[in-house]
């Protein structure tokens, strides 16, 4: 994860180097996302971030392309996935 962000961080500041500005790094609650370490390097990378609250689904519309994605691409025998 932090490689991503590494090197997410350098392609946006090639590109814009005031991205900061007018972008917000959207990312669910998970502890990979939360955790110690990505909390510093967000900071490292002074990476505007924001995290969705619990379920909050509604919130994060990705969240419910991965749900149909789930439900109907990788999951032929329509197997429920807890999110409709």
């Amino acid at each position: 994860m932090e490689m991503f962000y590494t090197h997410l961080v350098r392609m946006l500041d090639d590109k814009n180097k005031y991205w900061r500005r007018n972008t917000i790094i959207l990312c669910d609650g998970a502890s990979y996302h939360t955790s110690e370490a990505m909390r510093l390097l967000y900071s490292r990378h002074q990476i505007p971030i924001m995290f969705t609250g619990p379920h909050s689904y509604a919130a994060s519309p990705i969240e419910l392309f991965f749900a149909a994605f789930k439900k109907n691409d990788i999951n032929p025998s329509k197997v429920k996935t807890g999110k409709e």
